[in-house]
């Protein structure tokens, strides 16, 4: 199944690669035991250093799990591995191009998951997004972090209602930056937090009726105003030499 390996620098990569090709290909699944670190180093005919690296990145890919006095198991690969990276990129990233970047995705699909999301959404969904949008309504206007992750739990009840679990794997980086944007951008601005508080309303309503075009159409029109909002805020920002801090 395996082959040995070329040159010094890149052995430890080379190995990495055959694991992993020979995962996708099913040649080992999830809870199966690979080879040992003596076997390993047999096989590929390599060090004992070289193979605990190749280890090492598998283990932080969620590859594979190192079982102690047990042996070394494929892992079932799970989201986070994909959500967590992508988050890291954005957040390491993020700037006012990026703020804008993420405003010009979120009109490009966002509407069409508000269409979705009426036609799949369950009673049970239903609750879930109202019980947000009066949390929201309730909170204290001044206490913008708050209202920030109820927004993003707003969108993100849209995304799993839906009823693709692809959907909120995909989305999930996106939404997990909108808390910080809306600090940024509309803290200090009581009037866009009415508006979008409005604008959530409609959408569920929408959603609630399952009206898959309106739900699209009052989502098209709740993020072209607050991509209007925030390109004239973050031009604001952009003259202040405006820099994004990480937390």
């Amino acid at each position: 199944m395996f082959r040995k390996v070329g040159k010094q620098e890149t052995l430890s990569e080379e190995i990495v690669k055959q694991i992993e090709e020979a995962i996708i290909q099913n040649k080992y699944n999830p809870g199966d035991k690979i080879p040992s670190e003596k076997e390993m180093c047999e096989i590929f005919d390599v060090s004992r250093t070289v193979i605990r690296e190749a280890i090492q990145k598998l283990s932080a890919r969620g590859l594979i799990e190192v079982r102690k006095g047990s042996g070394i198991y494929v892992q079932e690969y799970a989201e986070k591995y994909v959500t967590d990276t992508m988050e890291l990129y954005l957040e390491l990233n993020l700037n006012i191009d990026y703020i804008k970047h993420v405003m010009e995705i979120r009109k490009l699909f966002e509407p069409q998951l508000a269409r979705i999301a009426a036609q799949s959404r369950s009673e049970e969904d239903v609750k879930k997004i109202n019980k947000t949008i009066n949390e929201l309504n309730e909170c204290d206007v001044k206490d913008f972090k708050k209202e920030g992750k109820l927004d993003k739990k707003f969108h993100m009840q849209i995304a799993r209602s839906c009823g693709n679990p692809l959907i909120l794997t995909m989305f999930k980086p996106i939404f997990q930056l909108m808390p910080k944007i809306r600090s940024l951008v509309y803290k200090d601005n009581i009037d866009i937090k009415s508006n979008a508080l409005e604008y959530h309303q409609k959408i569920f309503d929408k959603i609630k009726d399952k009206d898959g075009k309106k739900s699209y159409n009052e989502m098209q029109k709740h993020l072209e105003i607050a991509e209007e909002h925030s390109e004239r805020l973050l031009h604001d920002l952009e003259s202040d030499d405006f820099i994004v801090q990480k937390e």
